[in-house]
């Protein structure tokens, strides 16, 4: 029994390892080509082919979905997917909950297992059986907002530096459509995720959109401050008709100035966070080097003594 529990676990932790740094989702946009430009082969292939067995064990939980879908606020879990660059449509947050309510069942199991299993308390029964299938529950939630952190992370990060290639980009008398498609190529290396968003706000652009509603949604998708200060900026800038590359210039050095501060900051609570390892690790060895010699000396001068 102890050898099937320490199974289960390894492989329920495993599984856990793989969803959180297993291989990224496929761009949406990407995917979408690769469907239109495979379309025959995938018509075959559905013709032949029977649902898996995900699907068949996914349908049956349709019912408790359902329940949820109507307990919770879409919007916000919409909110969620696109700040984790991923679509948001109803499919997605369907199979979105879908995952959560999954997961809720697995942790339910598993609970029910380990208090089966072992030899614990009533009370340590209860915390299992309440906080395993919460936490399990949660897990995708904590997937996407980690998504999200480092999406906001890097393109806080790179803003300034894209910024400073717009405004050289346009000085040099490319027009501001071109000039979203020469950073987007530029940074493609350097800052993927901020590359592939300039690079969807051209192509909406494009694709007739306006250049208000393609930079409204270029700041919906990202929840970062400074990107929507940056977007406010363009829509005002576009609507007034002034000087692109002056407020660019002026925005580009404010960004590089917050970012000299931010790392100001990070540098003046190094010390600071320093503090905690520095007293619980580090000086009890120093003591214990330093001390115990002095000690060994002392015990063995008073055991003389007597």
């Amino acid at each position: 029994m102890e050898l099937l529990s320490f199974i289960i676990i390894t492989a329920g932790i495993g599984y856990m390892v793989y969803i959180f740094f297993g291989k990224p989702e496929e761009d949406p946009l990407q995917k979408r080509l690769r469907e239109l430009t495979e379309r025959n082969v995938v018509y075959a292939v559905e013709e032949e082919e029977t649902s898996g067995l995900a699907q068949n064990i996914g349908k049956l939980f349709d019912p408790i979905v359902a329940s949820v879908i109507q307990r919770v606020d879409p919007k916000s879990i919409k909110q969620l997917l696109l700040e984790a660059g991923l679509s948001s449509g109803d499919e997605d947050v369907y199979k979105h909950l879908a995952q959560k309510v999954i997961f809720g069942i697995a942790g339910l199991f598993l609970a029910f297992f380990l208090c089966a299993s072992g030899n614990v308390t009533p009370l340590i029964k209860i915390l299992l059986l309440v906080i395993i299938p919460m936490a399990c529950y949660r897990l995708p939630d904590f997937k996407l907002r980690k998504m999200a952190k480092t999406r906001f992370e890097e393109i806080t990060y790179n803003l300034s530096d894209a910024l400073d290639l717009l405004t050289v980009c346009i000085e040099a008398g490319l027009g501001l459509d071109a000039a979203f498609v020469r950073v987007a190529n530029e940074l493609d290396r350097t800052c993927p995720i901020l590359a592939k968003e300039l690079a969807r706000v051209s192509k909406d652009i494009m694709s007739g959109i306006s250049r208000a509603d393609a930079f409204r949604a270029l700041a919906n998708r990202n929840n970062v401050p400074d990107l929507r200060s940056f977007v406010a900026l363009l829509i005002q800038t576009d609507k007034l008709g002034t000087s692109i590359s002056t407020s660019l210039r002026v925005y580009s050095d404010t960004m590089r100035t917050k970012r000299r501060q931010r790392a100001e900051k990070l540098a003046a609570q190094a010390s600071v966070k320093m503090v905690i390892p520095l007293v619980l690790f580090i000086l009890p060895s120093m003591f214990v080097v330093l001390l115990t010699p002095a000690a060994l000396t002392l015990v063995k001068s008073f055991m003389n003594m007597h």
